[in-house]
Protein backbone atom coordinates (compact mmCIF):
# COMPACT_ATOMS: atom_id res chain seq x y z
CA UNK A 1 0.00 0.00 0.00
CA UNK A 2 2.91 2.31 -0.63
CA UNK A 3 2.44 3.95 -4.38
CA UNK A 4 5.46 5.39 -3.96
CA UNK A 5 9.35 4.07 -3.43
CA UNK A 6 11.66 7.17 -2.44
CA UNK A 7 15.06 6.33 -2.75
CA UNK A 8 17.81 8.78 -2.15
CA UNK A 9 15.61 11.53 -2.49
CA UNK A 10 14.42 9.87 -5.82
CA UNK A 11 10.66 8.51 -5.83
CA UNK A 12 9.74 6.02 -8.04
CA UNK A 13 6.28 4.67 -9.07
CA UNK A 14 5.61 1.44 -6.71
CA UNK A 15 3.95 -0.28 -9.82
CA UNK A 16 6.42 0.96 -12.10
CA UNK A 17 9.25 -0.43 -10.05
CA UNK A 18 7.41 -3.63 -9.34
CA UNK A 19 6.57 -4.15 -13.51
CA UNK A 20 10.40 -3.92 -13.63
CA UNK A 21 11.37 -6.68 -11.36
CA UNK A 22 8.85 -8.62 -12.80
CA UNK A 23 10.41 -8.33 -16.40
CA UNK A 24 13.68 -8.68 -15.04
CA UNK A 25 13.07 -12.22 -13.69
CA UNK A 26 10.63 -13.86 -16.14
CA UNK A 27 13.66 -13.14 -18.70
CA UNK A 28 16.29 -14.87 -16.20
CA UNK A 29 14.03 -17.59 -15.51
CA UNK A 30 14.20 -17.87 -19.31
CA UNK A 31 17.72 -17.79 -19.47
CA UNK A 32 17.51 -20.52 -16.74
CA UNK A 33 15.41 -23.12 -18.22
CA UNK A 34 17.62 -22.41 -21.91
CA UNK A 35 20.98 -22.82 -20.29
CA UNK A 36 22.96 -25.29 -22.45
CA UNK A 37 23.12 -28.67 -19.94
CA UNK A 38 20.75 -31.92 -19.09
CA UNK A 39 18.16 -29.88 -17.94
CA UNK A 40 17.55 -28.39 -21.25
CA UNK A 41 15.74 -30.79 -22.56
CA UNK A 42 14.41 -29.34 -25.32
CA UNK A 43 17.39 -27.95 -26.87
CA UNK A 44 15.68 -24.53 -26.81
CA UNK A 45 18.25 -21.88 -27.54
CA UNK A 46 19.46 -19.37 -24.78
CA UNK A 47 19.63 -16.98 -26.55
CA UNK A 48 16.58 -16.93 -29.13
CA UNK A 49 14.58 -17.92 -25.79
CA UNK A 50 15.75 -14.56 -24.67
CA UNK A 51 15.17 -12.45 -27.71
CA UNK A 52 12.05 -13.79 -28.27
CA UNK A 53 10.89 -13.00 -24.63
CA UNK A 54 12.04 -9.40 -25.30
CA UNK A 55 10.15 -9.35 -28.35
CA UNK A 56 7.21 -10.62 -26.61
CA UNK A 57 7.31 -7.71 -23.95
CA UNK A 58 7.24 -4.99 -26.37
CA UNK A 59 4.24 -6.80 -28.24
CA UNK A 60 2.21 -7.01 -24.82
CA UNK A 61 3.15 -3.27 -23.86
CA UNK A 62 1.17 -2.40 -27.36
CA UNK A 63 -1.32 -5.22 -26.76
CA UNK A 64 -1.49 -4.32 -22.69
CA UNK A 65 -2.94 -0.90 -23.89
CA UNK A 66 -4.79 -1.54 -27.17
CA UNK A 67 -7.12 -4.03 -25.88
CA UNK A 68 -8.98 -1.71 -23.22
CA UNK A 69 -10.23 1.09 -26.35
CA UNK A 70 -11.74 -2.01 -28.00
CA UNK A 71 -13.42 -3.29 -24.63
CA UNK A 72 -14.90 0.12 -24.58
CA UNK A 73 -15.42 0.68 -27.93
CA UNK A 74 -19.31 -0.67 -28.16
CA UNK A 75 -19.59 1.48 -24.51
CA UNK A 76 -18.56 4.36 -26.46
CA UNK A 77 -20.40 4.23 -29.75
CA UNK A 78 -24.16 3.32 -28.03
CA UNK A 79 -23.73 6.02 -24.99
CA UNK A 80 -22.10 8.46 -27.58
CA UNK A 81 -24.29 11.17 -26.03
CA UNK A 82 -22.89 11.09 -23.19
CA UNK A 83 -19.13 10.23 -24.19
CA UNK A 84 -19.45 13.75 -26.20
CA UNK A 85 -20.50 15.67 -23.13
CA UNK A 86 -16.55 14.85 -21.30
CA UNK A 87 -13.74 16.64 -21.08
CA UNK A 88 -11.04 15.59 -24.02
CA UNK A 89 -9.20 14.64 -21.14
CA UNK A 90 -10.88 12.73 -19.50
CA UNK A 91 -12.23 10.82 -22.18
CA UNK A 92 -8.63 9.90 -23.37
CA UNK A 93 -8.06 9.01 -19.89
CA UNK A 94 -11.23 6.99 -19.25
CA UNK A 95 -10.65 5.20 -22.95
CA UNK A 96 -6.68 4.52 -22.94
CA UNK A 97 -6.12 4.60 -18.99
CA UNK A 98 -5.42 1.09 -17.86
CA UNK A 99 -2.85 -1.75 -19.16
CA UNK A 100 -5.33 -4.97 -19.73
CA UNK A 101 -3.23 -8.12 -19.26
CA UNK A 102 -5.06 -10.04 -21.59
CA UNK A 103 -4.31 -7.80 -24.31
CA UNK A 104 -0.49 -7.89 -23.19
CA UNK A 105 -0.68 -11.73 -23.10
CA UNK A 106 -2.31 -11.86 -26.47
CA UNK A 107 0.01 -8.97 -27.73
CA UNK A 108 2.95 -10.76 -26.54
CA UNK A 109 1.93 -14.10 -28.41
CA UNK A 110 1.51 -12.20 -31.77
CA UNK A 111 5.07 -10.90 -31.75
CA UNK A 112 6.86 -13.69 -30.29
CA UNK A 113 5.45 -16.00 -32.79
CA UNK A 114 6.36 -13.47 -36.04
CA UNK A 115 9.31 -13.10 -34.68
CA UNK A 116 10.07 -17.03 -34.31
CA UNK A 117 8.50 -17.86 -37.60
CA UNK A 118 10.40 -15.27 -39.12
CA UNK A 119 14.14 -16.50 -37.99
CA UNK A 120 13.32 -20.14 -37.37
CA UNK A 121 13.01 -19.99 -33.95
CA UNK A 122 10.95 -23.72 -32.75
CA UNK A 123 8.07 -21.81 -31.92
CA UNK A 124 6.14 -24.77 -29.15
CA UNK A 125 9.01 -25.46 -27.40
CA UNK A 126 9.99 -21.82 -27.17
CA UNK A 127 6.86 -20.67 -26.04
CA UNK A 128 7.04 -23.38 -23.25
CA UNK A 129 9.64 -22.01 -21.92
CA UNK A 130 8.26 -18.35 -21.90
CA UNK A 131 5.47 -19.99 -20.33
CA UNK A 132 6.85 -20.99 -17.12
CA UNK A 133 8.39 -17.31 -16.78
CA UNK A 134 4.52 -15.08 -17.68
CA UNK A 135 3.19 -16.08 -14.79
CA UNK A 136 5.94 -15.29 -12.52
CA UNK A 137 6.57 -11.54 -13.72
CA UNK A 138 3.22 -11.62 -14.01
CA UNK A 139 2.88 -11.99 -9.83
CA UNK A 140 5.21 -8.95 -9.45
CA UNK A 141 2.90 -7.09 -11.72
CA UNK A 142 -0.17 -7.88 -9.30
CA UNK A 143 2.04 -6.79 -6.70
CA UNK A 144 2.63 -3.68 -8.39
CA UNK A 145 -1.28 -3.56 -8.31
CA UNK A 146 -1.79 -4.09 -4.57
CA UNK A 147 0.47 -1.31 -3.89
CA UNK A 148 -0.31 1.22 -6.04
CA UNK A 149 -4.51 0.27 -5.47
CA UNK A 150 -5.43 -0.63 -8.72
CA UNK A 151 -7.51 -3.83 -9.70
CA UNK A 152 -8.60 -4.16 -6.35
CA UNK A 153 -11.11 -6.62 -4.49
CA UNK A 154 -14.74 -6.05 -3.84
CA UNK A 155 -15.97 -5.07 -0.48
CA UNK A 156 -15.98 -7.54 1.60
CA UNK A 157 -16.84 -8.00 6.00
CA UNK A 158 -14.23 -7.27 8.44
CA UNK A 159 -14.17 -10.38 9.34
CA UNK A 160 -12.49 -11.44 6.09
CA UNK A 161 -8.83 -12.59 6.69
CA UNK A 162 -8.18 -11.75 2.91
CA UNK A 163 -9.09 -8.47 3.33
CA UNK A 164 -6.93 -5.18 3.70
CA UNK A 165 -8.36 -2.00 3.87
CA UNK A 166 -6.09 1.24 1.95
CA UNK A 167 -5.43 4.80 3.67
CA UNK A 168 -6.52 7.70 1.85
CA UNK A 169 -3.75 8.22 -0.11
CA UNK A 170 -4.33 5.44 -2.28
CA UNK A 171 -4.41 6.27 -5.93
CA UNK A 172 -6.86 3.87 -7.41
CA UNK A 173 -8.70 2.03 -4.41
CA UNK A 174 -11.01 3.65 -1.90
CA UNK A 175 -9.98 4.24 1.50
CA UNK A 176 -11.02 3.45 4.69
CA UNK A 177 -13.29 0.33 3.56
CA UNK A 178 -12.20 -3.64 4.04
CA UNK A 179 -11.36 -5.11 0.28
CA UNK A 180 -10.86 -7.94 -1.27
CA UNK A 181 -6.85 -8.65 -1.55
CA UNK A 182 -7.51 -9.88 -4.62
CA UNK A 183 -3.85 -8.93 -5.87
CA UNK A 184 -2.28 -11.33 -3.65
CA UNK A 185 -4.36 -14.00 -3.79
CA UNK A 186 -3.65 -13.64 -7.57
CA UNK A 187 0.02 -13.20 -7.40
CA UNK A 188 0.25 -16.29 -4.93
CA UNK A 189 -1.74 -18.31 -7.03
CA UNK A 190 0.85 -17.02 -10.64
CA UNK A 191 3.87 -18.47 -8.81
CA UNK A 192 2.14 -21.40 -7.32
CA UNK A 193 1.41 -21.50 -11.48
CA UNK A 194 5.06 -20.75 -12.46
CA UNK A 195 6.32 -23.36 -10.34
CA UNK A 196 4.27 -26.45 -11.77
CA UNK A 197 5.02 -25.11 -15.38
CA UNK A 198 8.70 -25.37 -14.59
CA UNK A 199 8.32 -28.73 -13.13
CA UNK A 200 6.82 -29.72 -16.29
CA UNK A 201 9.22 -27.76 -18.48
CA UNK A 202 12.07 -29.75 -17.22
CA UNK A 203 10.11 -33.45 -16.68
CA UNK A 204 9.17 -33.53 -20.22
CA UNK A 205 9.90 -32.73 -23.97
CA UNK A 206 6.19 -32.40 -25.17
CA UNK A 207 6.24 -29.39 -26.89
CA UNK A 208 3.03 -27.10 -26.56
CA UNK A 209 2.23 -28.84 -23.23
CA UNK A 210 3.26 -26.16 -21.09
CA UNK A 211 2.10 -23.38 -23.43
CA UNK A 212 -1.44 -25.09 -23.24
CA UNK A 213 -1.44 -25.96 -19.56
CA UNK A 214 -0.65 -22.59 -18.43
CA UNK A 215 -3.69 -20.68 -20.67
CA UNK A 216 -5.73 -23.70 -19.12
CA UNK A 217 -4.83 -22.88 -15.58
CA UNK A 218 -4.61 -18.77 -15.47
CA UNK A 219 -7.84 -18.77 -17.49
CA UNK A 220 -9.35 -20.87 -14.57
CA UNK A 221 -7.99 -18.67 -12.14
CA UNK A 222 -8.62 -15.57 -13.45
CA UNK A 223 -12.26 -16.35 -13.98
CA UNK A 224 -12.67 -17.45 -10.19
CA UNK A 225 -10.98 -14.31 -9.69
CA UNK A 226 -13.22 -12.02 -11.40
CA UNK A 227 -16.14 -13.00 -9.09
CA UNK A 228 -14.26 -10.62 -6.29
CA UNK A 229 -12.86 -7.85 -8.35
CA UNK A 230 -14.45 -4.50 -7.09
CA UNK A 231 -12.49 -2.05 -9.29
CA UNK A 232 -14.77 0.20 -11.73
CA UNK A 233 -14.80 -0.33 -15.52
CA UNK A 234 -14.45 -3.85 -15.77
CA UNK A 235 -16.72 -4.37 -18.74
CA UNK A 236 -19.35 -6.55 -17.59
CA UNK A 237 -21.45 -7.77 -20.72
CA UNK A 238 -24.54 -9.92 -19.39
CA UNK A 239 -23.51 -12.10 -16.59
CA UNK A 240 -19.95 -12.10 -16.97
CA UNK A 241 -16.83 -9.48 -17.12
CA UNK A 242 -14.75 -8.90 -20.58
CA UNK A 243 -11.70 -10.84 -18.87
CA UNK A 244 -13.76 -13.88 -17.97
CA UNK A 245 -15.19 -14.24 -21.79
CA UNK A 246 -11.68 -13.92 -22.88
CA UNK A 247 -10.80 -16.91 -19.91
CA UNK A 248 -13.78 -19.32 -21.82
CA UNK A 249 -12.35 -18.74 -24.75
CA UNK A 250 -8.79 -19.07 -23.93
CA UNK A 251 -9.24 -22.52 -21.98
CA UNK A 252 -11.64 -24.18 -24.93
CA UNK A 253 -8.50 -22.91 -27.03
CA UNK A 254 -5.76 -24.23 -24.47
CA UNK A 255 -7.66 -27.80 -24.06
CA UNK A 256 -7.77 -27.93 -27.65
CA UNK A 257 -4.31 -27.45 -28.28
CA UNK A 258 -3.51 -30.45 -25.15
CA UNK A 259 -5.89 -32.77 -27.27
CA UNK A 260 -3.95 -32.41 -30.35
CA UNK A 261 -0.42 -32.54 -28.43
CA UNK A 262 -1.62 -35.76 -27.00
CA UNK A 263 -3.34 -37.27 -30.00
CA UNK A 264 0.02 -36.47 -32.10
CA UNK A 265 1.95 -38.16 -29.76
CA UNK A 266 -0.29 -41.28 -29.08
CA UNK A 267 -0.60 -41.20 -33.21
CA UNK A 268 3.09 -40.93 -33.32
CA UNK A 269 3.95 -43.81 -30.58
CA UNK A 270 1.34 -46.02 -32.51
CA UNK A 271 3.84 -45.44 -35.88
CA UNK A 272 6.91 -46.02 -33.96
CA UNK A 273 5.56 -49.69 -32.95
CA UNK A 274 4.70 -50.65 -36.69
Amino acid sequence: MHPFFSVFGLVFPAYGVMMMLGIGSAIALVAILCRPSANNRRGVDRMDAILTSSIAILGMIIGGFALRPLMKLPEVIFRWGDFSQMPVGDFFSYIFGEFVFYGGLIGGAIAAFIFCRGYKVPVLPTFDAIAAAVPLGHAFGRVGCFLAGCCHGAHAGHDNAFTVVYPAYSLAAPSGVPLIAVQLIEAAALVLISAIIVFIFMKTKIAGLCLGLYIMLYSVLRFILEFFRGDPGRGVYGIFSTSQYISIALFVLSAGLICIIFYRRSRDLKTMQY
